[in-house]
C-alpha cells in the first residue's frame, strides 16, 4: 500500500485524494505515510539510499492541496441517485396495426409491419383458415402523381411472404417516384385481399438539378394557365362532386 501512496504523493495528490483513489480513509494513509517516514529515518545511518530515494519525494503544500480539494468539492454538483429503478425490456410487438414504408436509396425501398390480434382474429373468421395458414403477401403500388384509390395504379408487384415475416426489401426501383404498399392475403383463387396501407413514400433524385416529373403542369396551373391541376391523373371534378352529394 506504501507503494501506491508514495506514487500518487509523487504526482501531487493529496491524502484525501490518495484516500479516495485507494478506497480506504484519510488516517489510514496519514498513518502508512508516517511510518513510512520514520523507518527511513532509522534506516538512515545504515542505507543512504535509502535516504536519496526519500529525498526524491517531493515537498507539498499540503494546506494548498486541501484548500484546491475543497474548491472543487464546493463547485461539483451532486449525483443524483435513483433508486429502485425498474428496467422493462423492449417488447416483441406494440400490438398496433401498422405498415411502415421508408426509402433505403434511390432505387430501393424498406417496409416493415405489425397487426394487433384482433385484426388477424377477424381475417380468420373472414377466410375460415387460422392465421398461419393463410398465404401472406405485399403489394407494392407505383401511385406517382395520382389520387390514389386502390386501383388505379401505374403499375403494381406483388411478393408472397414467408411464414412469421414483418419486413421486406424491394430492389431495382426508379428514382423520383412514389410508392405505397399493401400488406394483405392471396386467396385460393390468386386475388390479393388487401388488410392494411403504408405511407406513400418517394425515392430520392439522382441526379443533380432533375426537376420534378410534372414541373411544367404545376406551373401553368399556378399560373392560372390550367383551370385543374393537370399533373393528377384520374381526376374528374364530376365524380368528386357526386361523391359529395
Amino acid at each position: 500500500m506504501i507503494q501506491d501512496i508514495l506514487a500518487l504523493r509523487e504526482k501531487g495528490f493529496s491524502f484525501r485524494k490518495i484516500a479516495k483513489e485507494l478506497e480506504t480513509t484519510v488516517g489510514k494513509v496519514q498513518y502508512c505515510f508516517k511510518k513510512y517516514q520514520e523507518e527511513l529515518q532509522q534506516e538512515g545511518s545504515e542505507d543512504t539510499n535509502q535516504m536519496d530515494d526519500a529525498a526524491l519525494i517531493p515537498e507539498i503544500d499540503e494546506k494548498a492541496i486541501e484548500e484546491e480539494e475543497g474548491k472543487k468539492i464546493e463547485t461539483e454538483k451532486p449525483v443524483e441517485v435513483i433508486k429502485d429503478v425498474q428496467v422493462h425490456p423492449l417488447p416483441a410487438a406494440y400490438e398496433r396495426d401498422e405498415v411502415m414504408l421508408m426509402p433505403r436509396t434511390p432505387n430501393s425501398l424498406y417496409v416493415y409491419w405489425e397487426t394487433r390480434e384482433s385484426t388477424r382474429r377477424m381475417i380468420e373468421h373472414q377466410f375460415r383458415a387460422p392465421w398461419h395458414e393463410l398465404k401472406k403477401a405485399i403489394r407494392l403500388y407505383d401511385v406517382t402523381a395520382l389520387l390514389f384509390n386502390g386501383h388505379n395504379a401505374h403499375r403494381f408487384i406483388d411478393s408472397d411472404l414467408p411464414e412469421m415475416t414483418n419486413n421486406w426489401y424491394f430492389h431495382g426501383l426508379s428514382e423520383n417516384r412514389t410508392f405505397i404498399v399493401d400488406l394483405g392475403i392471396k386467396t385460393k383463387a390468386g386475388t390479393f385481399f388487401s388488410i392494411l396501407r403504408s405511407n406513400p413514400i418517394d425515392t430520392p433524385r439522382v441526379k443533380e438539378g432533375m426537376e420534378g416529373q410534372y414541373v411544367e403542369a404545376v406551373y401553368k396551373w399556378q399560373t392560372g394557365q390550367s383551370q385543374e391541376p393537370e399533373w393528377l391523373e384520374h381526376f374528374s371534378t364530376y365524380s368528386y362532386y357526386e361523391s359529395t352529394k
